[in-house]
């Protein structure tokens, strides 16, 4: 017997976050989850993910990325450093720069994570019949055109 839908608007998108929160809940307690095994703040987690998908930046960037304190992200960079996932390289355009990367080992970490979120996703995704595939793929791609509208990206 399908699951009845909530009235109207509102109810439906709170029907929606709360069905998220719960997606989330079950995920944080899968304990097979890399992530479960890393040793990282959230914080130090943020920023190696932010120079993994955007590339090296300066502590600068890292600043306004962060919408932290330039203190902080000094802090977080030399935990990082000292855990051998990232490391300060001298910007070759401007030497009085110092521009942040993650190191080979920072790039595996990041790559463990995503596989293991992609394999999940990708179970659950194989268990749903066409119909849903189709509608679920459909939705996702009109979430994406409108948080590329949001950021100015109209591709």
């Amino acid at each position: 017997m399908p699951e009845e839908l909530p009235a109207d608007r509102s109810e439906m998108i709170e029907s929606l976050m709360n069905a998220q929160r719960e997606l989330r809940a079950l995920a944080a307690s899968d304990h097979d989850n890399p992530l479960f095994s890393v040793n990282l703040t959230m914080q130090q987690l943020r920023l190696l993910l932010v120079i993994a998908i955007q590339g090296p930046l300066s502590s600068q960037e890292l600043t306004h990325a962060l919408k932290v304190s330039p203190a902080t992200v000094t802090g977080l960079v030399d935990r990082l450093v000292a855990h051998g996932y990232v490391l300060r390289r001298d910007d070759p355009n401007d030497r009085r720069i110092r521009r942040i990367e993650p190191t080979k080992e920072g790039q595996e970490l990041i790559a463990r994570l995503e596989d293991a979120g992609a394999t999940h996703f990708r179970g659950l995704l194989d268990r749903l019949d066409a119909e849903d595939l189709v509608a679920l793929d459909r939705v996702i791609r009109r979430l994406v055109e409108l948080a590329r509208e949001e950021k100015g990206d109209r591709r």
